[in-house]
């Protein structure tokens, strides 16, 4: 992976790591229903990108419509639920459980190689993720585990699929990802939720930037990026380094919401960050290429 394309990623962690501290700053102090934040923040993604839904299709157009719909509504939907009752250090654990299963989609449907050195590195950075989230009390079952798993999967499925789109110009992807979301989202509010009126209330201009942020800085930016560098690096190569965006996470809850600092963010720390480098200087190859 090149040094920009590099830096370019960690600034993609950076804002998912950031939009975690930031959902926690509007809903941890109000109460507002998660597809109704979803249909804000597509919104202001359409207000932006909207343009792009006018340009010519995409070849893959139907290719494009089932990523936007995997990593868009059906991930969002599914960890939205799941979030409701799962604990918030439980629900961390399982989101790592996205790069085993795409690095064996990878494996399997792209046939792409995992040599030794990237496998250990991999698993080391894991391991430090698990010490930075771990806490034991955390781990009971609940029904909202499961639709957390089943979030990383339609994630998973997702960014494999990018892999095969190298021609799709990253811009319709967010456009059009955005489309899907805003409908489903608005279905969703409206069927299922309850209470709009007074979380706008209480949150007012919080839910109005917590929202811009989500959309600029997560969807525009870090998943449009996240896209491009699919289309350019092999699926094992990108996902792992998205570690960091736990990492960043904790940094910026302690910064920004006073958590405390603990060692285990430290250990986790000193495992992830040698590992990301060594991940990314692994040698990437061109895109798959389909007749």
């Amino acid at each position: 992976m090149t040094g920009r394309d590099f830096i370019i990623l960690m600034l993609c962690c950076l804002g998912w790591g950031g939009n975690f501290v930031m959902t926690a700053w509007v809903v941890g102090i109000n109460p507002v229903p998660p597809f109704m934040l979803a249909l804000f923040r597509a919104g202001f993604v359409l207000a932006f990108m909207g343009l792009f839904l006018f340009r010519p299709l995409p070849k893959r157009f139907g290719r494009l419509l089932i990523v936007g719909l995997c990593v868009g509504p059906l991930h969002l939907g599914l960890l939205y639920s799941g979030l409701q009752t799962a604990p918030a250090s439980a629900s961390s654990i399982v989101s790592q459980s996205l790069i085993p299963m795409s690095t064996l989609l990878s494996v399997l449907f792209l046939r792409e190689r995992i040599g030794w050195v990237r496998a250990l590195a991999i698993g080391i950075a894991l391991t430090g993720v698990l010490i930075m989230v771990y806490e034991p009390e955390a781990l009971r079952f609940d029904i909202g585990m499961i639709y957390l798993l089943l979030a990383y999967v339609a994630m998973a499925v997702g960014s494999v699929l990018m892999r095969t789109m190298p021609e799709v110009d990253w811009r319709q992807y967010v456009a059009w990802t955005a489309l899907l979301l805003f409908a489903l989202s608005l279905v969703a509010t409206s069927l299922f939720e309850t209470g709009q009126v007074a979380a706008w209330e209480q949150a007012g201009w919080k839910l109005i930037v917590a929202a811009l942020y989500s959309a600029l800085l997560v969807s525009i930016f870090a998943h449009g990026q996240y896209f491009r560098l699919m289309q350019t690096y092999e699926v094992s190569q990108v996902i792992p380094l998205t570690l960091m965006t736990t990492l960043w996470a904790c940094l910026l809850g302690v910064v920004f919401l006073n958590e405390k600092l603990y060692l285990r963010y430290m250990i986790g720390a000193a495992l992830i960050l040698p590992c990301v480098w060594i991940i990314a200087r692994r040698g990437a190859v061109p895109p798959v290429q389909e007749d």
